[in-house]
Parts: C-alpha cells; structure tokens; sequence
C-alpha cells in the first residue's frame, strides 16, 4: 500500500531532522584536515578576491567597465569544473590537480598587481578561475571517491561550511588591504601555502573500490539527497554561487533540456536564469560601486559583508524547515522579493536627493541574506520539479544559475561605460521581476519530495 504524501513528507522531515542532529554532533567523525586546506581556498577566492581585484582594477585602468571583462573571465574559468573533474575519474590525478589548483591560483594572484593591460588580466584572472575550479571539483571528489557512499553527505556538508566559514574570514581580512592592492595579493597568494602543506599532511592516498565504468560525478547525482545537503551554507561567489557543488555543473544535462520545455521544470529553468542574470551585474561592481556611488569605505563594505555572510551560514538550516513547512515554491517567490526589495533600495539611493550611504547598505544586507532561502528553495524545487532524473536536472540547475553569471557580469561591462552606476540595480529589478513573473515555482502549490527521494521501503509517492 503506497503512503500519502503528507505521510512520506513527515517520514523524510524527521529522518533529515536525525541525520542533521547526527552531524552536528559529532563533527569530528566527518570532518579531515584537510577541510582547513579548502577553508583557506574559500577565504581567498570567496573573500578577499571580490573584494581587491575590481578595486584594483579601477585604481589601475581607470576603465570602470574593464572590470566586468575581468571579472568574467573569472567567472568562465570556474566553468572548467567538468574538465578537471572528467581529467580526475579517468586518470585518477587527484593529488596533482588538487595542489596544481592552489599553485596556479597562488602564482596568477602574485603576477596580477604587477602586470597591467585587459588581455593580460583576464588571461590571468581566467587561469585564477580555473584554478579555484580545479581545487573545489577535487575537493569533492575526495569525498566521493575517497569515502563510503555513507559518508557522502556528511562530510560534503561540512565541507562545505568551512568553504564559507572561509569566506566570511576572508572578507574580514580584505578590509586591511582594501588600500593596498598589491600587498593584498601577494598575502593572498601567501595564505593558499600552508593549504599546500595542510593537503600534504591530511589528503587520502588510495581510494575505496569503486566500479571505475561508472563516471564518479553521475553516480553522486543519483546517491546524493539534495534536499539536505542544501541546508548547509555555501559562498555565493561573485553573484551567481558557481561554487556550489562544483562537479555537477553538468552540461550533458542540456542534452535533455527538450524533455523539459513547457513543463514547471523548464519555467523554473528560466525564472533561475532570469535571476542569476539581474544580480551578476552588481556582484562584479559591488566594492568599486558601493566606494563610488554610496559612499561606502571599501573596508566598511567587506566588514558588512563579512557580518552579513556570517548571519546568513545560520540561515540554511532555517531554510530548510520553512521550505519544508510552507512549500518551497512560497519560499523561492519570496527571497525573489525580498531581493528584488534590496535592489530597489539600491537604486532609491541613486535617483532620490539623499544620502545615498544608508539605501545602499540596506540594500546590500537584504541581497545577501535573502540568498540563503533562494538557494536553498531553489534546490528543493529542482528536485521536485524535475521530470527527468536528478542526476541530469541537478546538472541543468546548476548550469543556468553559471551560464546566466557570466553572460551577465561580460554584458554588463558595455552597460556600464554608457549608463554607469544605475546599471547594476536597474539589471537586478529586471532581473528578479522577470524570474518572479516568469512564475516556474508557481505551479506546484505546496511541494512535496519527489519519488527518487522516498526512502526504500517507504513507497511511491503518487
């Protein structure tokens, strides 16, 4: 006899509940050495990098839309993942990528400061991407390969959470060199060091059996349960959060993008892309533009965000219960609005005759902590929504949210050298207006857990 849904629902509430508290409680049984290692790499590329190098390149160039090629560049390097981690299953070069990745990134960010033109910077920035990209896809990769199957969940929870623990240190730690551009690279090629030493001392050497016919990222997709992995914190790495679970940006998944048009999938598909898109724009310019159009220190700036982005690692949790509670598409409309909301008081202080300093850090506190309920809803929706399996749409979700961010953050650079400053707000309220009218949550009413995440036993959910 098949359980209602309602009865599966409380079935998977309180087995996430027990294995929530089963994590928490004893972290020392998920967490390895060289978690601190990925930390390190957070605080770097989540922390310090958004903060220095679009301020560095307007004290440089004097080019204000330089900046979002830059930072483009940035954001298509991290669209490797799939290379590295294709590279990892089939030569099995783990160590190599992993320490290749912090070496590379170490020595792109010592060159940067010293070199100057846009080719050479993005040509630099695109190498620096790619390897925090190669980093985070072999990160996960030791989870999976490195682990049992049972273990997968815990440990990439954790991992995750030092991956943005680092990243609210980081972004403390770019307020000292906000002033000094050059010392703030080299000390953030200096920190990724003892990464190297850490990874020596606390990676795994020989991996568990594993059937190596299957490709390793696939079979993660299928085993994984997303819905509560997602309530672990994550950076969002220069407004698109391109970091999350690096290894399944799967582009094969497009080849089933037909199986999706016209369903609630496809328009939630559309509605993520809408919104990953709007915000792109002011998380390439955010330091230089809160400096130049609010008012706001560059220390001041990176000191809020760091605040902020360490309330809302709090949030994750609590995004979990509400949308399971209230339904995930409620809570994905809503941190559309609550968005849209700090994008409006963005361009308030723009056009209004007031102080612009007060609208624009409210403004950028509610974009950051509405991510938290996006991200998390976002992921539930896609697994609920889904008419193919999980594997594949995880793949398309995660590739939209990347491909809009960086079509985003290059569009935005002709923008900004003919409209300026109003260009980012104006980008994010279009944005997020159209995700939330584009309505791909909206059809689902309160969402309940798809068939592939009933456990054995349980039943299929009708």
């Amino acid at each position: 006899m098949m359980e209602t849904k309602p009865y599966a629902k409380i079935r998977l509430d309180q087995q996430s509940l027990q294995r929530l508290r089963s994590i928490l409680s004893a972290p020392q049984r998920w967490i390895s050495l060289w978690f601190f290692a990925y930390a390190l790499q957070g605080a770097v590329t989540s922390g310090l990098l958004p903060i220095l190098i679009p301020l560095m390149i307007v004290a440089l160039s004097h080019h204000l839309s330089w900046v979002a090629y830059v930072m483009g560049a940035f954001n298509l390097g991290l669209l490797t993942s799939p290379l590295w981690g294709s590279l990892a299953d089939r030569r099995h070069v783990h160590r190599l990528l992993f320490f290749g990745g912090f070496i590379v990134l170490a020595g792109t960010l010592t060159a940067l400061p010293f070199l100057r033109g846009l080719l050479t910077w993005c040509l630099l920035v695109f190498l620096a991407g790619a390897g925090t990209s190669t980093v985070a896809t072999v990160a996960t990769l030791f989870v999976v390969e490195f682990a049992p199957k049972t273990e997968w969940e815990q440990r990439l929870s954790w991992l995750q959470t030092f991956n943005g623990a680092g990243q609210v240190a980081g972004l403390f730690l770019a307020g000292i060199f906000v002033t000094n551009f050059k010392l703030g690279m080299i000390c953030s090629a200096l920190i990724l060091l003892p990464a190297l030493w850490i990874g020596a001392k606390g990676l795994p050497i020989k991996a568990q059996h594993h059937d190596w016919r299957n490709e390793i990222g696939q079979k993660m997709r299928q085993d994984l349960d997303w819905h509560f992995i997602a309530q672990f914190g994550r950076p969002e790495l220069l407004g698109g959060d391109l970091m999350r679970f690096s290894h399944h940006l799967s582009l094969g998944g497009l080849r089933q993008m037909k199986k999706t048009l016209g369903t609630a999938f496809g328009r939630f598909l559309l509605s993520w892309f809408a919104a990953a898109f709007g915000v792109s724009a002011f998380f390439a310019y955010f330091p230089v533009a809160m400096q130049k159009a609010y008012d706001v220190a560059p220390a001041l700036t990176s000191s809020v965000y760091g605040l902020t982005a360490a309330a809302a690692l709090s949030l994750y949790a609590l995004g979990g219960q509400v949308s399971s509670r209230m339904g995930a598409d409620r809570v994905y409309r809503w941190s559309l609005l609550t968005r849209l909301l700090g994008f409006i008081l963005l361009a308030l202080g723009l056009f209004l005759p007031v102080s612009p300093m007060i609208p624009g850090l409210l403004g950028f506190i509610i974009i950051i902590i509405a991510w938290p309920l996006q991200s998390i809803s976002g992921t539930i929706l896609t697994a609920d929504l889904a008419p193919l399996s999980e594997g594949a749409a995880m793949g398309l979700f995660n590739a939209a949210g990347a491909v809009a961010t960086v079509m985003g953050t290059f569009l935005t650079g002709p923008l900004m050298q003919w409209v300026g400053y109003p260009t980012l707000p104006l980008m994010g309220i279009i944005g997020l207006l159209l995700a939330w009218l584009g309505g791909g949550a909206r059809t689902t009413g309160n969402t309940f857990p798809s068939v592939y995440d009933v456990p054995q036993g349980a039943g299929e959910v009708p």
